[in-house]
């Protein structure tokens, strides 16, 4: 009975971690889960106001750390003292873990399935002139997990990025026809940098301006992914 309760008090405070911090992609599960379900992480729009993921997620592993140091207490009351330590550890160090995992859950994998994007840490910065000229410099971030050089195709869906709509900036940014740009990608590499993008908007306003993590299709070898993780 007392291996039960201890191995639930884990279970239960390593949920609340996988649950509440960001993992490798700049978001936690808690986000998916509750997008899953249709409820905002956020109060009020998209990543703005109160965070309901990390105050639902800090409860849950308040709980947790709890129960598991008395559990352990009955057992080891030395490391019990000491747990808060090797919880610290791993809740600071749980991105870095969650992307070298992913080293390891895509072994074998090669082509579009083996790019991952960082689109929370990514941003474009465009400028849209009375002749439909465009031009966006991209600041973005992109993960090869496989044993490869890969070619990789980029465009920025600027009008998916904007997240207000009724507006006529998003009519003119729907109307934004982009180039692609192409780029090296080294095995087990990492692209962190910026691109610009150069196209001609159809319906040209003339306007700039600075959107946040930003819609991108993605294409290697003829096959293409649209990354956009749409935490609402």
């Amino acid at each position: 009975m007392l291996r039960t309760r201890l191995a639930f008090s884990v279970a239960l405070l390593l949920f609340a971690i996988i649950f509440t911090f960001n993992h490798h992609l700049g978001f936690s599960v808690g986000d998916t889960m509750l997008s899953a379900i249709g409820v905002s992480p956020y109060t009020t729009s998209y990543l703005s106001g109160v965070h309901i993921t990390l105050f639902l997620g800090l409860g849950i592993f308040a709980c947790g750390f709890y129960l598991t140091r008395r559990e352990i207490g009955k057992w080891f009351p030395g490391f019990a003292k000491g747990l808060w330590i090797v919880v610290l550890a791993i809740v600071l160090s749980y991105s870095y873990m969650t992307d070298k995992f992913m080293y390891v859950a895509k072994w074998g994998v090669s082509g579009i399935d083996a790019i991952s994007y960082v689109q929370n840490s990514s941003s474009c910065t465009f400028n849209v002139v009375k002749t439909g000229e465009t031009r966006a410099t991209c600041d973005l971030t992109l993960k090869n997990y496989s044993g490869e050089a890969l070619s990789v195709v980029l465009i920025p869906d600027l009008a998916r990025s904007y997240k207000f709509k009724d507006d006529p900036l998003l009519n003119a940014l729907q109307s934004v026809q982009l180039r692609p740009v192409h780029i090296e990608i080294e095995r087990y590499g990492t692209f962190r940098g910026k691109l610009d993008f150069y196209g001609k908007a159809e319906s040209p306003l003339f306007v700039s301006g600075k959107l946040m993590d930003i819609v991108l299709d993605v294409g290697v070898d003829g096959s293409n992914t649209v990354f956009d993780y749409d935490i609402p």
